[in-house]
């Protein structure tokens, strides 16, 4: 049979078409594959820059951290991008809530071949944008000691840290001696254990999990707390002296100011509920009850204001669960570098936030004692044989907030 002229140019024609349509879908899967690689890079960058808007804009930095937080993934600084981040979302189920924090990145992508297949010679990018939103909530932290230098935590006794559900932070940055150190026989247990430096572990206890020593410093997580101002009249004693509370009777305190407190003997004292601004040497001895709820203590830095718990009575004392001092059972201003230490062998049992930031804090008791509370301090020292828990047990409006996404 005679073949047809030109059968062999046909199929070179249907060939050579055919390879440049391959080509051409080959083309366009490597541009869509570029932009799908961009857009997640640029989701990731919006997840930091919203998680770093609403950790910081309390502060005023909020604009400034979501913009470095995503030039650390790659969108600003050295490479082309916008930032822009918004108190209140303007789009979305939280738009105008000034509780979510919204953060929207964008760049252009450079493409290698839409411009031949939309014929403009200008296409060689097209723009990619990605969209977050976070927010405030009951925090993954509750032990922080923001000291950089030295031992930050020493567990030492046959005591009890529980903390499944939350974090240590340890700031220091230092090896010797180690920034935490494990001795005797007890339980440091915890949903993670961060150190800036290193750690060492002696003795027979339970240290879990065991910290890595990588992390970065982390912040002041109280930092934006108003302190009170001192409403004046403060009582005292003698010669301007810490206001005593001696004897056998019992005896109920109010809330107010006072240049001091200095409890001693055997009664029975009770805080009525409120906030105490305490201008002075603040201590417990003896051997009598000291009780108190819905109460929060105020320490300025003046008039050597500190506290010291000692003798063998029993402290019983509970925070706020609302209102303008909820969960705050101390408060002691940053720039009061003065040590907090709860010494008693007798029954503690304590419910809030000890916050100190600039000073360290030394945990003693008894088997008897329990402490649920959170802690921002510069140092922690947890001795005896207490136990210590997460405060958001007990109040789950807890003001200690981590930052967590929701779009």
């Amino acid at each position: 049979m005679k073949r047809p002229d030109g059968e062999s140019g046909q199929v070179m024609v249907v060939t050579v078409l055919s390879m440049a349509l391959l080509i051409g879908f080959l083309a366009v899967a490597v541009d869509v594959g570029l932009l799908f690689r961009s857009k997640r890079l640029m989701q990731t960058a919006a997840d930091s820059a919203a998680i770093a808007a609403a950790q910081e804009w309390q502060y005023g930095g909020g604009r400034a951290a979501a913009v470095a937080a995503a030039a650390q993934n790659g969108v600003g600084g050295v490479n082309p991008g916008t930032v822009t981040a918004n108190q209140g979302p303007l789009s979305g189920p939280f738009i105008g809530n000034k509780d979510y924090y919204e953060a929207i990145v964008s760049q252009n992508q450079p493409t290698f071949f839409a411009k031949i297949f939309t014929g403009s010679p200008f296409q060689n990018s097209v723009p990619v944008t990605a969209r977050a939103v976070a927010t405030l909530g009951n925090g993954q932290n509750c032990v922080y000691t923001l000291g950089t230098m030295g031992t930050g935590i020493a567990w030492n006794g046959t005591g009890v840290v529980n903390l499944p559900t939350c974090s240590l932070l340890d700031d220091s940055s230092s090896s010797v001696p180690a920034a935490l150190t494990f001795n005797g026989s007890g339980t440091l247990s915890a949903q993670s254990i961060g150190v800036v430096g290193s750690y060492s572990y002696n003795g027979t206890g339970t240290l879990s999990p065991r910290p890595p020593t990588t992390i970065v410093p982390v912040s002041d997580p109280l930092a934006s707390l108003t302190p009170p101002s001192n409403p004046g009249s403060c009582l005292s004693g003698p010669g301007g002296t810490p206001y005593p509370v001696n004897g056998t009777a019992p005896q109920t305190l109010q809330p107010g100011c006072y240049d001091g407190i200095a409890i001693n003997g055997t009664g029975t004292i009770t805080f009525s509920a409120g906030p105490y601004y305490i201008d002075g040497p603040f201590t417990i001895n003896g051997s009598g009850t000291i009780t108190g709820t819905n109460v929060s203590f105020y320490l300025p830095n003046s008039n050597n204001a500190y506290f010291s718990q000692n003798g063998t009575g029993t402290l019983d004392l509970s925070a706020p669960t609302s209102g303008a001092n909820n969960g705050m059972l101390f408060y002691q201003d940053p720039n009061n570098k003065t040590a907090m230490t709860f010494n008693g062998t007798g029954t503690q049992n304590l419910q809030g936030i000890i916050y100190a930031a600039g000073a360290a804090l030394t945990l003693n008791g008894s088997a008897s004692s329990q402490f649920y509370t959170g802690i921002v301090t510069s140092s922690l020292s947890f001795n005896g044989s207490g136990t210590l828990e997460d405060y958001a047990i007990k109040n789950g409006a807890s003001p200690l907030t981590a930052a967590r996404l929701v779009e």
